[in-house]
């Protein structure tokens, strides 16, 4: 082959491999398959003078650029896959490869070796609130229950990796939890505790090899212990729960797989087959289902996701954590701050807090502090207080401008107008007694 033939060659690669990417960018023409996990894609910056002459537009454009040039996405799961395949690395913020092909995340590995323990002083307030919390709740006939999901690193401590034990184990935050709400009285539910209990005699799997969230046979284990718990607090059965059907398949259902499909790479894990059960629900009392508010991480998603909720509660509402409220109707997400704390509590038959031991560092992701404090603003309106504030919710409703205001915000704040007129009566008055206050 002569050697001008090499050249054209050569320059006609170079040629396809500068413009191919722009012409995928442009068309989508293969189509890849995105990325999968968390991350911000950086946004195209919109052209100023002022960005322009700062340098900002030129930096974000470049971040842009980089970010959605075409085959990306295949470019870097064939990246990952280098790494993993002859350096044994994962290209996965906070995924750690155990043994035997298990997969855990970071902060699991230090709950269960109780390295984010929160200390004795915080734990010692946290509970005294709770149980606060938990007496206020029972004078207004409505229960709260706590529910400690189980967590992978907790579970499957035998397949967890060297060199991150310390010398002497510590206390962990789930056991400490767990056994000052049990010693105060308060409705606690320990998912490791259920799961240690029937893990050798259990038959089918309650954690995946490659994800990192409870089975859906194990979900259905910690469902069980929560209605029957509801139903003891309340003193009637809402919901007989029950198993139809068990079908084990290799076949994975999101998210079974999620720590792998994470890493974004090529190969296929060569992970365990799992359970996925046919749960049924018999409403005993159809037409007085339980108000619910569930304060949660991500491992209420499947209970909300596969219908569960909707089957075994009436009103319910996902606060995941306790910043976005999801409603159980199917309706736009409520940003937190958009709404009136004791409002959305007093409607509620019971008040669920739901989180892994990985998460209890955050404790209840501040609702109890949040409740606490709300309650103890309330307890200090004597009924004067209250008195003005209804007087101002009245002036309100009878006001045609004021009202039209009010329709505006809440709808806007996807929340209902009575929450709205109530929020605007509390602000009003609270702003008063601080005026005063600074007079």
């Amino acid at each position: 082959m002569k050697a001008t033939t090499i050249k054209h060659i050569l320059f006609t690669i170079l040629v396809l491999m500068l413009v191919l990417p722009f012409v995928q960018q442009q068309v989508n023409i293969p189509k890849i398959k995105p990325l999968k996990g968390y991350f911000l894609l950086p946004q195209k910056p919109v052209l100023n003078k002022t960005n322009l002459w700062n340098g900002s537009y030129q930096d974000s454009l470049n971040k842009y650029l980089e970010q959605h040039i075409g085959y990306r996405a295949d470019l870097v799961r064939l990246h990952n896959q280098f790494k993993y395949t002859f350096f044994d690395t994962l290209n996965a913020a906070g995924v750690i490869q155990g043994k035997e092909g298990y997969l855990f995340e970071l902060n699991y590995i230090k709950a269960y070796y109780g390295l984010d323990y929160v200390g004795d002083d915080t734990l010692t307030k946290h509970i005294q609130q709770t149980v606060a919390v938990n007496n206020w709740l029972k004078k207004q006939k409505k229960h709260l229950i706590v529910v400690l999901a189980p967590g992978k690193g907790s579970f499957f401590p035998e397949y967890l990796p060297d060199g991150y034990a310390p010398k002497t184990k510590q206390i962990t935050n789930e056991t400490a939890y767990f056994q000052e709400l049990n010693k105060a009285g308060i409705p606690v539910i320990s998912g490791n505790r259920l799961f240690s209990a029937v893990k050798d005699s259990c038959r089918f799997g309650l954690f995946p090899q490659c994800g990192i969230h409870w089975s859906y046979y194990g979900m259905g284990l910690v469902f069980d212990s929560v209605l029957r718990t509801m139903n003891q607090l309340n003193g009637r059965q809402f919901i007989d729960f029950g198993t139809k059907s068990i079908e084990t398949t290799g076949k994975l259902r999101s998210p079974d797989r999620d720590l792998w499909e994470g890493l974004n790479i090529i190969s296929k894990p060569h992970d365990k087959p799992m359970p996925y059960p046919e749960f049924t629900f018999d409403k005993k009392t159809p037409d007085s289902m339980p108000s619910v508010i569930v304060v949660a991480d991500s491992y209420y998603w499947q209970w909300y996701g596969s219908g569960y909720a909707t089957r075994a509660f009436g009103k319910h509402d996902f606060w995941y954590y306790n910043k976005q409220i999801i409603p159980g109707d199917g309706s736009a997400a409520i940003n937190k701050t958009d709404i009136d704390l004791m409002t959305r509590v007093f409607e509620a038959d019971f008040i669920i807090l739901l989180q892994t031991d990985a998460n209890m560092s955050r404790y209840s992701f501040g609702f109890i502090p949040e409740l606490y404090n709300a309650i103890q603003q309330h307890a200090d309106w004597d009924e004067n207080a209250l008195s003005e504030i209804q007087a101002t919710i009245t002036r309100i409703r009878n006001s045609p401008s004021y009202m039209e205001m009010i329709r505006e915000k809440a709808q806007k704040r996807n929340i209902s107008i009575d929450e709205m007129i109530r929020i605007d009566a509390n602000w009003v008055y609270e702003n008063k007694r601080k005026e005063a206050a600074i007079k």
